[in-house]
């Protein structure tokens, strides 16, 4: 079998904070109030300063702005470091839309419940495949970039990935109200972008604000032939809104229904083969899906109401935080600083704008 290895692209893709833009506006040029906005909520969240709970909060923003939006994240070390390092966030340019991810309790319980199942798993497959099993590991939500730039960087919720691939096989996302609508949009940038690697895309809908709703949706690559006698690779849809929980809240009477996987589809072709090797199940039925489901709501509600059990002793008088540094107090200073020159910018931007409709609009946030 060979195995090829992922070739080295020289190109530039708009897929990360840390690229240098293609065309950098000049350094005296003030940014436009949409990446003025950006970029006050991505320190907002570097700071814990949330000020929204929306957990995909979406922004259409064109690709020059997404550039500008770069450029304006390098001239601030800091912030530039957290966008690499800590920030979840997508880009679609297809749709020129930026998302920056904010998990809810839930989302962050559920999905982790999922993968330690899977994980579980594999782990438990003892056959002639064991070896090939032992390679898949969990990877979060570390960032999957694409070479093509026709695709952008996206922080999964979940992937796995076999040591030796370049990209998972599996990729899973939790979605909700904003999210549903760019699950296919994250389909084909999944398996498109990466040349159908990523074998499975899988997007678990759950409604947490305004019902019980809970669907199953499954995507696979596959090859048709178009209109003109050419072969196309599209993300094909294998399970659509399958629901293993109803709107009140009962679980589905569906006894097939479920995630059904292969071991097999946690790596790519060139290393799983194409023959009949490889078909261990790794199998979620609805029941499964439904009861971690419940056990994750019920761990985020003791979270969000309170209720949790914590520390009643406390032998302490008055608690001490750790004297701050030269260096750091300074830092505070000009942080400070910089916030109220921002604010002036900001407050002028507002006024030049309104006499000059940039090509890059919001969705309100969200979408």
């Amino acid at each position: 079998m060979s195995i090829q290895p992922h070739p080295r692209q020289h190109a530039t893709p708009p897929e990360s904070f840390t690229n240098s833009p293609l065309t950098p506006p000049p350094t005296d040029e003030k940014p436009t109030s949409l990446v003025s906005r950006i970029i006050e909520e991505i320190k907002n969240r570097r700071e814990g300063r949330n000020v929204t709970d929306i957990p995909w909060a979406v922004y259409l923003l064109d690709l020059k702005g997404y550039q500008e939006l770069q450029h304006e994240l390098q001239r601030d070390e800091s912030l530039c470091g957290f966008a690499k390092h800590k920030l979840r966030y997508d880009y679609f340019p297809s749709s020129s839309r930026l998302v920056l991810r904010m998990p809810t309790t839930l989302h962050e319980k559920f999905i982790t419940s999922i993968v330690e199942e899977i994980q579980l798993q594999l782990r438990s497959i003892q056959d002639a495949s064991a070896e090939f099993a032992k390679e898949i590991g969990s990877e979060g939500s570390a960032s999957i970039r694409f070479a093509d730039e026709e695709y952008s960087k996206h922080d999964p919720d979940a992937q796995f990935r076999h040591s030796k691939a370049q990209f998972p096989g599996i990729v899973i996302e939790v979605s909700y109200s904003q999210k549903r609508k760019d699950l296919e949009r994250l389909a084909d940038d999944y398996i498109l972008g990466s040349n159908s690697d990523i074998r499975v895309v899988v997007g678990l809908d759950i409604e947490y604000k305004t019902g019980k709703k809970a669907t199953l949706s499954v995507w696979r690559p596959n090859i048709i032939t178009n209109e003109a006698g050419e072969k196309e690779l599209i993300a094909q849809l294998i399970v659509a809104n399958q629901v293993f929980r109803d709107s009140n809240g009962n679980l589905s009477a569906s006894r097939t229904g479920g995630l059904r996987l292969r071991l097999r589809d946690f790596a790519t072709e060139a290393l799983a083969g194409v023959d009949l090797q490889l078909r261990d199940p790794i199998y979620l039925p609805t029941n499964k899906l439904c009861s971690l489901l419940e056990h994750a709501e019920d761990a985020a509600s003791v979270v969000g109401q309170q209720t949790g059990i914590i520390t009643a002793n406390k032998p302490w008088v008055r608690k001490r935080r750790r004297e701050s540094s030269p260096l750091e107090e300074l830092t505070q200073t000009d942080e400070k600083r910089f916030r109220a020159d921002e604010s002036k910018a900001a407050d002028q931007t507002t006024r030049d704008d309104s006499s000059y409709k940039t090509g890059s609009t919001s969705e309100g946030e969200a979408s």
